[in-house]
């Protein structure tokens, strides 16, 4: 088989993005456990937005802990939602629905933030005005169910009947 060179150097690219993503692909210390999220939030007038997140396990939690980050003037900055994330060391987004929302910038106006022992998506500016569906992921080091299964007595209140 005979090997173009101009064909070998327009693979070259690809083939070091292939060694680059499968290098930098696995989580640290070994494999996570993920579990899906999503959030729906729906603009029904303006400053006036319902999110509801659809949890794996629980079902549908509307404005799921929600709150507003005002200013020193009471000016709205930021309004935040849980995501149900407690034992995750790591939430990533994976996509926004529609992608292509000029309202809604990753960073800008809307991103993931780890406060109050949970994973958080805050919005501001124009992405609280917008309505828009956020798919995300939420990862832990070991198998929920194992965890709580083996170490069941944390999860005991004090005043419970034995």
């Amino acid at each position: 088989m005979q090997i173009n060179i101009s064909n070998a150097f327009f693979f070259l690219p690809f083939v070091y993005l292939l060694l680059f993503l499968n290098v930098h692909a696995a989580p640290p210390n070994g494999s996570f456990y993920w579990t899906d999220r999503e959030i729906l939030c729906t603009n029904y007038d303006i400053n006036r937005t319902r999110c509801v997140l659809n949890h794996p396990q629980l079902g549908p939690e509307q404005n799921p802990e929600c709150f507003d980050e005002v200013d020193e003037n009471g000016a709205k900055l930021k309004t935040y939602c849980a995501l149900g994330c407690e034992e995750s060391l790591e939430a990533q987004l994976v996509k926004k629905i529609p992608s292509n929302s000029p309202s809604c910038v990753q960073h800008y106006t809307y991103n993931l933030e780890r406060k109050r022992q949970d994973w958080f998506l805050w919005r501001n500016g124009t992405c609280l005005d917008s309505s828009i569906r956020f798919h995300l992921i939420c990862g832990t080091p070991t198998n929920p169910k194992v965890f709580y299964r083996e170490y069941e007595q944390l999860f005991l209140y004090e005043d419970a009947e034995n």
